[in-house]
């Protein structure tokens, strides 16, 4: 019986999470949750739009000359704080944002080098910084 209600509980929150257009907004209470579930089963979201909101970082792979971005929030561990987010690719011809800069992205979900990653379809600075620390 235990394992009933969980199921419907998730399925609540998850469901809860997406609106009439079918957009995964992915939210301040089950950040890790929900893009943990977006990692583990990313044959499930591919071609999927998500939205969330986290912090603008441009990233540089060396040693090649390309740089990355990063749309991330920060949560604990046992060996301190880890980021976790997405790469982020921005819409073409659009500059990047300041390194920290609060966004919200929302795209596509596609894979790149073997992990989850989003085609941003809009992102957009916010006035404002959200929740920087997750905690579930």
């Amino acid at each position: 019986m235990k394992k009933i209600a969980v199921v419907f509980a998730l399925a609540f929150i998850f469901a809860g999470c997406a609106n009439d257009d079918d957009i995964l907004v992915i939210g301040d209470r089950f950040f890790i949750t929900q893009v943990s579930d977006v990692f583990v089963n990313l044959h499930e979201h591919m071609g999927r739009t998500i939205r969330h909101e986290g912090l603008f970082r441009t990233v540089d792979w060396f040693p090649t000359p390309d740089n990355s971005f990063v749309v991330y929030r920060y949560t604990m561990s046992c060996c301190g704080e880890e980021p976790i987010g997405f790469e982020v690719f921005l819409p073409a011809g659009m500059s990047p944002f300041a390194d920290y800069a609060w966004v919200q992205v929302t795209g596509v979900v596609e894979r790149s080098h073997g992990f989850p990653a989003i085609r941003a379809t809009s992102i957009v600075e916010m006035p404002d910084i959200g929740v920087v620390f997750v905690w579930r």
